[in-house]
């Protein structure tokens, strides 16, 4: 039985069990599970050992990054193209800007061609179903311990201190704490989902709560489309709603919803119209913001819809084409970082690549849409899909899902 797309089953099928198939196995563990982990790593070695910078986490990225890269590497040539046009089209963009360059936004987009291509050289359900309860578990097992110890938690993971260390807070947004949890680890108000729980919002081994409700969300998406080929589906529910509730995570709450009572018509939905949901929602929010948004809004989805709406209004023709940087803050709006980092025809092509990705099996179009919505919902809350917590496990198993000849598989 194989589990490939047809040009290359039988050669996966072969290659499966020689060292370089085990030896690629155990490079896309280390590196799903490393960028799941590695800021709880870095932040431990902060608060106990020594100081820790923005070099380190770039350089632990970047070790990660490439082991993905090194294992997902076969004679096929659509990895080593799509990275060449990508980056000289980035090249360009610097260039066009003054030659302000942009590390960040070249590895915003190297995570997904890694990691899909990843997951694409491994072509084993299996591999991630245990990936998906390993990293549940690690998430669970590490948040409970920030939740039931947190004196205990920070004394070996000072998060604020951290983030401080790196320089990605200052201490005028952290009212001069330098010990304690992330900014928003704790609820101005009351909480959503489970209020008996307290103020408190779980970030786990992500170090602030927003990817808990990411992480969920693909955990949990993963495990409705394995469905009863999954052996332990019914305890990555139950891990995906605990790190829902830990966390607070709104969300990751009504975005599994939305999944769930949306998967039976996936396979009716064309490519087309996911194909330009993001610009219809574009011209949508643009017009919205310049006829009726003054500034932010309450923290709620209305809220949240009418902040990225104001940052939209608030982009340069410039900037939207690429040509130009901006100050503007950015990052609680995927649609308006994407075209700051990308330009529009960069953002429309990418767009347009993740949608129209070719699959070996019709039913992997049904994980590929719940990861669609789940994208174009966090587009207008926060770039954040972005981040390789949980863009890794998420474009692995996209990877994986795009190869596998499921109707050759029982259940």
């Amino acid at each position: 039985m194989t589990y490939a797309s047809p040009a290359g089953r039988l050669d996966l099928a072969m290659a499966r069990d020689t060292p370089a198939a085990a030896a690629a196995r155990l490079v896309a563990t280390f590196a799903v599970i490393g960028g799941l982990v590695f800021n709880a790593g870095l932040c431990f070695v902060n608060t106990r050992v020594m100081g820790i910078s923005e070099s380190h986490v770039m350089m632990a990225e970047m070790v990660i990054v490439a082991a993905a890269f090194l294992a997902a590497m076969t004679r096929r040539s659509a990895l080593y193209l799509l990275v060449a046009v990508f980056v000289s089209y980035m090249m360009l963009l610097f260039m066009l800007r003054g030659g302000q360059i942009n590390l960040k936004s070249l590895r915003d987009i190297l995570i997904p061609f890694a990691f899909f291509f990843l997951g694409r050289r491994i072509a084993d359900p299996r591999v991630g179903d245990r990936l998906v309860m390993v990293s549940a578990v690690i998430v669970v097992a590490f948040g409970l311990f920030e939740y039931l110890f947190l004196e205990t938690f920070l004394d070996y993971f000072n998060v604020i201190g951290y983030y401080l260390a790196r320089g990605s807070v200052s201490l005028k947004q952290t009212y001069g704490e330098t010990r304690g949890l992330f900014i928003s680890g704790e609820r101005p108000e009351a909480r959503t989902i489970l209020p008996f729980l307290g103020q408190h919002r779980v970030s786990s081994v992500f170090l602030e709560p927003v990817s808990m409700g990411n992480f969920a969300v693909v955990i949990y998406s993963w495990a409705l489309f394995r469905g009863r080929a999954f052996a332990g589906r019914f305890l990555v529910f139950a891990l995906a709603f605990a790190v829902v509730a830990l966390a607070d995570a709104r969300f990751g709450l009504y975005t599994c919803l939305l999944a769930t009572l949306l998967y039976p018509v996936y396979r009716f939905l064309p490519r087309l119209l996911w194909g330009v949901l993001p610009f219809l929602l574009l011209a949508v929010l643009a017009i919205y913001g310049i006829t009726s948004v003054e500034g932010g809004g309450p923290n709620d989805i209305s809220g949240r819809f009418a902040v990225t709406a104001h940052i939209l209004t608030q982009l340069s023709p410039g900037v939207v084409f690429g040509v130009e940087t901006t100050d503007i803050f950015v990052a609680d709006s995927g649609l308006a970082y994407s075209l700051t980092a990308f330009g529009l025809f960069g953002f429309i092509a990418l767009w347009m690549l993740f949608v129209h990705t070719p699959f070996a099996d019709a039913k992997a179009w049904r994980f590929h849409s719940m990861m669609i919505v789940y994208l174009l919902l966090l587009m207008l809350i926060s770039d954040s899909f972005y981040s390789i917590k949980t863009a890794a496990l998420l474009w692995f198993l996209l990877g994986v899902s795009a190869v596998v000849r499921w109707s050759d598989r029982p259940g």
